[in-house]
């Protein structure tokens, strides 16, 4: 019965061993995809006469996906911005359009209860840009959109 109980024992040990896996384990490190990331970009503008100026209040990079690519206005009017994102090359990445953040309008009820619209021309405003960042993306350039061609505004390095 020993005989018997050593031969069942050593065929069960022999099993185990022939199932080891004669792979050699790679020492190399697994590629590491980085996260999608955001990019916020804030801006106020003003507006001297006929000259605006665009300054950057400040830009966050957080980790996150954009739900859709969103134009914020797809077809843009004379006065409006274009912000175009760069590589390091200077070749277009990605264009986006932005109503014009100086034009604001207002709804109001007038005093006969009727829906009125009003078109405010503010000399300052704020606006912010929610973009998906690109790995490539190293400037964002705001441009304004002119008859006689598009006027750059600001150019902002992408950090």
């Amino acid at each position: 019965m020993k005989i018997v109980t050593y031969a069942i024992a050593l065929t069960l040990t022999i099993g185990l061993l022939s199932c080891a896996s004669t792979l050699q384990a790679s020492e190399e490190e697994p590629t590491v995809l980085e996260a999608p990331q955001l990019l916020f970009l804030n801006y106020e503008m003003k507006t001297y006469g006929n000259k605006k100026s665009i300054s950057l209040i400040n830009q966050v990079t957080t980790d996150g996906r954009l739900k859709q690519h969103i134009n914020h206005n797809p077809n843009p009017d004379l006065g409006d911005l274009e912000c175009v994102i760069l590589d390091k090359d200077s070749n277009i990445l990605e264009t986006y359009s932005i109503k014009n953040p100086l034009l604001k309008i207002v709804e109001y009820i007038n005093d006969s209860g009727h829906f009125e619209k009003k078109i405010l021309n503010l000399d300052y405003a704020q606006f912010s840009l929610k973009l998906q960042l690109n790995a490539k993306a190293a400037y964002a350039v705001i441009h304004e959109i002119n008859p006689n061609g598009n006027i750059k505004l600001k150019t902002t390095k992408i950090e």
